[in-house]
Parts: structure tokens; sequence; C-alpha cells
């Protein structure tokens, strides 16, 4: 919630009959301005804020004839609001009638090349989400620059391209602000990051599916080994059992030198193939 400071906070005079409240159903938007002086002198303190405005509505009505200081609001560098016309009077700030008639005008107290502060921001941000609820279609945020019919640099580079990154849009979050050149930063560093994890997840897999598959391959042989060896002992059993008495000696058989003995495992044969490719050892890099 903003805490705007009255008119008596920085000793305005009293206006001049103008132009009246503004048209609900007609308003757009509210309009960014600076004050333009040249000055790279900083207006940052309380008295020089207050100071600083007086004499801008000494300028606007005595010079130039109008009936207030021209702005609704001003917002300062240290995030403090101030009451000019008001959120509900027309401006006399944005140019012609028809442009007052559909903007507001706020003011940001900044000097040449000053960049908003982020106190300025968020109470800028505030100000505007007050505006709207004055004023529900009146949402666009716009510089100066942007409705005035004669050609103008307000409200200066640093807050244009403040408008630009949405920073007085309200429910902007000052964590958002980050330039181009972080932006890009922030870009790099997440896909080397993203990188250099896939390759971390690839050579983990690759070498954890070479360990499984070369576990396997060993099971397997070893257990091709164990069951060849059983069951050509088994099988020889039972052909002597059934063999010919002329095949035996004694009850027992002929122990034919070419005649396996079914008492004695043969040594397992190695496979003629491998039933799995050979596996690269080689530690990755």
């Amino acid at each position: 919630m903003v805490e705007y400071l009255p008119r008596s906070a920085w000793n305005a005079r009293p206006p001049k009959a103008g132009p009246g409240n503004l048209t609900v159903s007609r308003v757009e938007g509210a309009v960014i301005h600076w004050p333009g002086t040249g000055s790279t002198s900083v207006i940052h303190s309380q008295a020089a804020v207050a100071s600083a405005l007086r004499g801008w509505q000494d300028y606007h009505m005595d010079s130039r004839g109008w009936s207030d200081i021209a702005y609704q609001v001003a917002v300062d560098q240290a995030g403090r609001a101030w009451t000019l016309r008001g959120l509900r009077t027309q401006s006399g700030a944005n140019g012609d009638n028809d442009v007052n008639e559909r903007y507001g005008a706020i003011l940001l107290v900044l000097v040449t090349g000053e960049q908003p502060s982020a106190a300025l921001k968020a109470t800028t941000r505030a100000v505007i989400a007050d505006f709207r609820k004055l004023y529900p279609r009146g949402t666009a945020i716009r510089p100066h620059s942007a409705v005035r019919p004669e050609p103008t640099d307000c409200p200066g580079d640093p807050a244009r391209a403040a408008i630009a990154r949405g920073e007085f849009t309200p429910g902007h979050s000052e964590d958002d602000d980050m330039t181009p050149a972080q932006m890009q930063e922030l870009k790099n560093f997440i896909e080397a990051r993203s990188q250099a994890y896939a390759l971390w997840v690839h050579k983990q897999l690759r070498r954890d599916l070479s360990g499984v598959i070369r576990a396997y391959a060993l099971d397997i042989k070893n257990y091709e080994r164990q069951t060849d060896a059983a069951d050509a002992a088994r099988a020889a059993a039972a052909v002597w059992a059934t063999a010919p008495k002329s095949l035996q000696v004694d009850g027992t058989p002929n122990q034919d030198p070419e005649t396996p003995d079914p008492n004695t495992d043969p040594a397992p044969a190695d496979p003629d193939l491998d039933p799995f490719p050979p596996v690269d050892t080689t530690p990755a890099q």
C-alpha cells in the first residue's frame, strides 16, 4: 500500500480552476515522465524533492499558465510518493487535451543519465496498481515520448528501458531484473552445465552397462561349463548301464582306451562362439 505525502509536504500552492476529474471509461493507461532539466545534480533528499516540486509548480502555473503542476503523482529515488494533482484529476503533462483525457501522468524525479532505483520502481508499481483500481481499463504503461504529439526524449533512456523491461508493471519482481548481457551469461551457464551433466550420465551408464555385460557373460560361460559336464556324465552312465554283456568284463564296462569312463567328468569344451561380443574394458576417459 502506498503512503502518499500530501501537498502540504512540499508546501504546494492552491491550484487554479482546472480540467476536473478523468472519465473512467476513457482512460487507457499511465504515462511515465521525468523533469528533463538537463542537470546531472541528483535530487534525493526529502527537502530537495519538495523544493524541486515547488519550482516546477511555479514554472507550470506562472510561465505556462496551467492550473497547477502538470503531473498527478511524483515518485523519487527514495521511494516516496508525492501527491501533486492526485490520481483522479486530469493532468496537463501528456500533450494535447485528447491525450490528457486518455492517460494519467506519473513524474519520476530523475536527472539526466540517472538509473531508476529499486525503491523508485517498487513505489511506481504500487502507484500504477492504485491507478488501475480507479481505471480498470487503463492498463497501458507508456513513456511520454510514445504519446506526445511533438517529439520529446521524456522520460529519458534509463526510464524508457525500464518500461520496456516491465519494471514498472505491478507484479514485477526486482529479482527478475537482468540486463541482456546477464541474461546471455545465465543462458550460457545453464547450457554448459546441462551438457556437462549429460556427458557425465553417458559415461556413468556406459561404465555400469559394460560391467553388467561382463558379469553376465562370465556367469553364462560358467553355467554352460557346469551344465555340459554334468550332462555328459549322466549320459555316459546311462549308456554303460544298458551296454551289451559282450562289452563288459566281469560285469564291468570294458575299459577301451577310446571309450569314455562314465565315472570321470570329461574336460569341458570351449564353445565355438562367445554368447556375447567382446567388451571394451578400457576405462572411459
